[in-house]
């Protein structure tokens, strides 16, 4: 890859890093795969956690009679703590590295995993249901650890490939369907679907979180004892003043996290939404809904981003996301007429197909253009892509609230997604580097 250099808003970064940040430039990131796979079940294991109660709201409706409108903002809960947190866990990254951040945060995420199980009201069931979004908020930690083993020239590659742990999300949507409706059952009281199995004071669909519980205090172990962080390239750590320095840079940081908004949050989105509106909208069998419409949704979007990353190295990046903008504000204007079911599902499949590619791109453009802080950037965009969840979930459940319909709210999402090409199109903010 031929490098002219990195955006203004990394030089002025830079320039007030020089008098205290001494870097050793002899060292050259070689690639670490044992981090990259480590980091990618990680990952995917978060984001099954992640998705746990987006699979729950249909049946939480059959069971305990909630409304659509209920089951979606349970669902927009975990988008939205990741949306809080995901910049403090960028800059801890960035200050104590990825090996010490992702096993304390899988450590944490045991709290939340047990007390759900517990869970008896719909309040608790919001609480608890926020925590777990710390499942999806490890993007950035194991973002900025990967990142941070492989040079520039494969950084693309290498962060598409640690995305495809999107498809962890699978986990919560056919797992949980598939131990409720085979193995544990609804809740004691429920007459369609009692509890097939109890342990002590637990019983039922409950017991699902306590399954969790295991392989996340594994993981937890694994990752402390089979990944490292890379040689110390920065003789002096960026101070906290200086991390948030870079978002007083320029717009570019902020564009990125719009980008960002508009293609992974397609994901976080669609996981959350698809549950609760194919079965409340379309009459699809909750489990049907979350198991095979929902999971394709996201397979398209995790197989998508290894071929988004592997393209963004050899291709301009900006250049690939006018194009794939331009295709995504189509097929978003499509979903607003709601036509038929076919048509629906096969334009969300479509426009998961594009925005996993979409998202790879962008997550390319981090370690370009802020290569000191990548964790911290990651956040911001991290946060971005998980308030996109929330918002749009909360968005599309006061639409039918208010209105009986789910088209302004695809209407807004319309917008949001030609906002992003109009963005591209013109990149002042950019500068471009070129495949060499």
């Amino acid at each position: 890859m031929n490098e002219s250099g990195v955006g203004a808003a990394v030089s002025q970064q830079r320039g007030s890093e020089k008098a205290n940040t001494e870097v050793d430039s002899s060292w050259i990131p070689p690639g670490n795969p044992r981090v990259l796979w480590v980091s990618l079940i990680a990952f995917s294991l978060g984001f099954g956690i992640w998705a746990m109660f987006s699979a729950l709201g249909p049946f939480l409706i059959d069971w305990y009679g909630y409304t659509a409108t209920q089951a979606l903002f349970l669902s927009a809960m975990p988008p939205l703590f990741a949306a809080c947190i995901s910049i403090p866990l960028g800059m801890m990254a960035d200050r104590y590295g990825g090996r010490k951040v992702f096993t304390i945060l899988l450590l944490v995420l045991l709290i939340p995993l047990i007390l759900a199980s517990f869970a008896n009201n719909y309040f608790m069931f919001l609480i608890l249901g926020m925590m777990l979004g710390l499942g999806g908020a490890s993007f950035i930690v194991g973002n900025t650890h990967v990142s941070a083993w492989y040079p520039q020239s494969k950084q693309g590659t290498a962060l598409g490939i640690f995305a495809l742990g999107n498809i962890g999300i699978i986990l919560g949507l056919v797992f949980v369907p598939l131990l409720i409706t085979n193995v544990l059952g609804g809740p004691l009281n429920n007459a369609d679907m009692p509890a097939k199995f109890v342990l002590g004071p637990i019983a039922g669909w409950r017991l699902i979180f306590l399954i969790f519980v295991v392989p996340t205090l594994i993981m937890a172990i694994v990752y402390w004892t089979m990944t490292s962080d890379p040689p110390v390239r920065i003789k002096k750590q960026l101070t906290t003043r200086q991390m948030l320095g870079v978002y007083k840079s320029g717009p570019l940081v902020w564009e990125i996290a719009f980008l960002y908004w508009a293609s992974f949050g397609t994901l976080t989105f669609f996981s959350a939404f698809s549950p609760t509106y194919l079965a409340a909208r379309w009459n699809i069998d909750p489990a049907q809904a979350s198991m095979v419409y929902a999971a394709a949704i996201v397979m398209c979007v995790s197989t998508m981003r290894p071929v988004g990353g592997w393209f963004s190295d050899r291709l301009n990046p900006i250049r690939m996301l006018v194009y794939l903008c331009g295709a995504k504000s189509i097929l978003a204007v499509l979903l607003v007429f709601e036509i038929s079911f076919p048509i629906q599902i096969t334009g969300m499949l479509c426009l998961a197909l594009l925005a996993g590619a979409s998202a790879a791109t962008v997550v390319k453009l981090i370690p370009t253009y802020f290569p000191q802080t990548v964790g911290t950037v990651s956040g911001l965009a991290k946060a971005a892509g998980a308030a996109c969840g929330f918002t749009m979930s909360s968005i599309m459940a006061l639409s039918n609230y208010f209105t009986g319909s789910y088209k302004p709210g695809f209407l807004v999402w319309a917008v949001v997604t030609i906002a992003a090409f109009c963005l591209v199109l013109n990149p002042r903010h950019f500068q471009q580097k070129e495949a060499g």
